[in-house]
């Protein structure tokens, strides 16, 4: 087996980055993406990098051989474990704005959650003070991609701190946590602003609905297949929920659109929501 700390990617890197916020050591995956342009690099922040660095990179780097990206500092936010699939409790702790009742007792095993205020001081006042000390950035214009409760955490910060990021492509999120939560947090909001700074992508895939989630379980062991029908989940309704309140407030600085794309199922679309994010955010070729 292969040290986990070890990248076969090209000019990458591999840093480990204490936290004071959160309270643990977050595994900072750097990959430089300097493409075929000029000036200092864009920053864009990766939740779940244990995921989807790799193909973050590599998806980048095939769009700059036209052009189609500036070039960018790839900051994949992750832990010290293996695949994302080791990183249920960290993600469920690090991603989520309030505790959730009903989560916790379907999954008992991953009791810490609520801790989307600490990841996001992490990532103000430790992690981009870090990335401006140790590389010479783009002061202006950062983006950071989340999917399912990455975009869920993605979604926290427009609504709580937009000024973090510039750009947010928040992919497939998981707006049904605790109920009206997300929804609060944007009815809050709009109580005491009246602009909303950012340019935004929602995406998701055409099969995140209730019945797209039982296909999409359908191979699963029963006991595990059967979680998938405890909740009558709609994402993609949730998602135009989401995006038609913000729409409503005509909030003058902000800039968004989303897309539901046919035929894909939650685990079937991450790096599809990444890589039309990035064509919407940076402006590139449609």
């Amino acid at each position: 087996m292969p040290d986990n700390d070890a990248s076969p990617l090209a000019n990458t890197e591999v840093h480990y980055l204490r936290s004071e916020h959160v309270g643990d050591e977050f595994k900072i995956f750097i990959g430089h993406c300097p493409g075929r342009g000029d000036g200092p690099p864009t920053v864009l922040y990766l939740g779940d990098a244990n995921g989807f660095f790799g193909g973050a990179v590599d998806s980048i780097r095939l769009m700059q051989l036209s052009m189609h990206l500036p070039p960018l500092l790839v900051v994949g936010i992750g832990y010290r474990v293996g695949g994302i699939g080791e990183t249920d409790v960290q993600r469920t702790r690090d991603f989520t704005p309030t505790s959730d009742p009903d989560f916790a007792r379907i999954f008992p095993a991953l009791p810490a959650m609520g801790g989307a205020p600490n990841q996001l001081a992490f990532i103000r006042d430790e992690l981009q003070p870090w990335v401006r000390e140790n590389y010479a950035v783009d002061p202006d214009g950062s983006m950071y991609f989340g999917h399912s409760f990455g975009g869920l955490f993605a979604t926290y910060v427009l609504l709580t701190q937009p000024d973090t990021f510039a750009r947010y492509g928040i992919g497939s999120p998981s707006l049904w946590w605790h109920r009206t939560a997300a929804f609060d947090l944007e009815e809050q909001f709009a109580a005491a602003h009246d602009d909303l700074p950012a340019k935004v992508f929602f995406c998701i895939g055409q099969h995140e609905t209730h019945e797209g989630r039982q296909v999409e379980a359908g191979r699963l062991p029963p006991d595990e297949a059967r979680i998938a029908g405890l909740w009558h989940i709609d994402m993609v309704a949730d998602m135009h929920r989401m995006v038609s309140a913000l729409k409503s407030r005509d909030y003058p600085s902000l800039v968004m659109a989303s897309a539901v794309f046919p035929d894909e199922f939650h685990i079937t679309v991450p790096l599809l929501n990444f890589s039309r994010s990035l064509r919407y955010l940076f402006d590139a070729p449609a």
